[in-house]
């Protein structure tokens, strides 16, 4: 072979490209797809991350008034009372704030549920129980400084607060509070007890099944905050209005029980719980050591209730727990 068909022969190999088959060019890319998402997704929670650790120094930074601004006394954190002082304050409860007192300056204590700061302005949504009512600043010659508006933006969420404010009708209804027709103009706030970092957002753990099975059907990413979770910050859990409202139902039930066995002309009675034998036969007990002597859980106000009647006391109840050592997850129990 001459050398110009040598040449030509190895020009012709270099510049052909390696064969890859069509499956592993598509695993190769699905590959490098996925690598760059988890890539990506990773930056963002490192952003994310970054801007929360800012924004806990921002609002761990302004606990103090400013002692320059000529209304430095109209907010700040409060110190300890150390039960040595009576205030005399008289707060309102955020349930009662409705047009029928506009124009009223009240004193309200609650936490802050959101903190929404922007210039010269900051909103804030107060909660307390399962009522809820906005508060608002915006800077004036008299009332609002530029510093008490940085300082209301800073308080975390789920702080206390006292706040001082007058009653005013909104120019329009404020969506996602109870208290809806009326909000708080601000003219001093302080805070009572400074919220850390919280484990999880109320707003995420109050999320139901329902709202999670329609965000996930439209393609949107919501938090759900999981049992463990719950249990191990049980707290900060029971302040969601779901379970605020199991415990409202619970005390009005027992409420009604009472209210009709009273009319009856039954008397409450409260039996022991801690006991030196089983009060009933059919059923196992909770067993444990008293100082030395075994004891066990009451099973049932039974036998008091019997002693109690033998007493001269024709009608007798009980509203409390009872222990049973039963297996409870079985067809007969709820």
């Amino acid at each position: 072979m001459s050398d110009a068909g040598m040449a030509e022969n190895v020009q012709s190999l270099s510049l052909e490209e390696p064969k890859v088959p069509s499956e592993g060019r598509s695993e190769a890319e699905k590959a490098a797809k996925k690598a760059a998402k988890a890539a990506a997704k990773a930056q963002k929670e490192a952003e994310k991350a970054a801007k929360a650790a800012s924004r806990g120094q921002k609002q761990a930074s302004v606990t103090e008034a400013d002692p320059n601004d000529p209304l430095a006394s109209q907010y700040g954190d409060v110190e300890l009372v150390q039960s040595q002082t009576i205030s005399g304050n008289v707060w309102t409860k955020v349930e009662k704030l409705d047009p029928s007192i506009e124009g009223t300056t009240v004193l309200v204590r609650a936490r802050v549920q959101t903190v929404r700061g922007k210039g010269k302005s900051a909103f804030l949504v107060l909660r307390q129980e399962l009522a809820t009512v906005q508060a608002v600043l915006f800077v004036d010659d008299n009332f609002v400084s530029k510093g008490m508006v940085k300082y209301a933006s800073a308080i975390t969420r789920e702080s206390v607060v006292d706040v001082t404010g007058v009653v005013v009708r909104p120019l329009a209804p404020v969506e996602g509070c109870s208290q809806s027709e009326v909000e708080l103009k601000v003219t001093a706030i302080r805070c009572v007890a400074r919220a850390g970092p919280l484990p999880f957002e109320i707003a995420d753990a109050a999320r139901g099944a329902e709202a999670i099975s329609k965000a996930t059907e439209a393609g949107e990413q919501v938090v759900t905050v999981l049992q463990d979770t719950r249990l191990d910050n049980r707290i900060i859990d029971l302040r969601t209005p779901a379970n605020h409202s199991i415990f409202r139902v619970q005390s009005a039930v027992t409420q009604l029980f009472r209210e009709f066995l009273l009319k009856e002309d039954f008397v409450e009675i409260h039996t022991p719980k801690l006991l030196g034998g089983a009060s009933e036969g059919g059923a196992s007990v909770f067993k444990l050591d008293y100082m030395g002597q075994p004891a066990c859980l009451a099973q049932s106000p039974q036998f008091y209730k019997q002693m109690a009647i033998c007493s001269d006391l024709p009608r007798v109840f009980e509203v409390g727990p009872v222990f049973r050592a039963e297996n409870s997850y079985t067809h007969r129990h709820l």
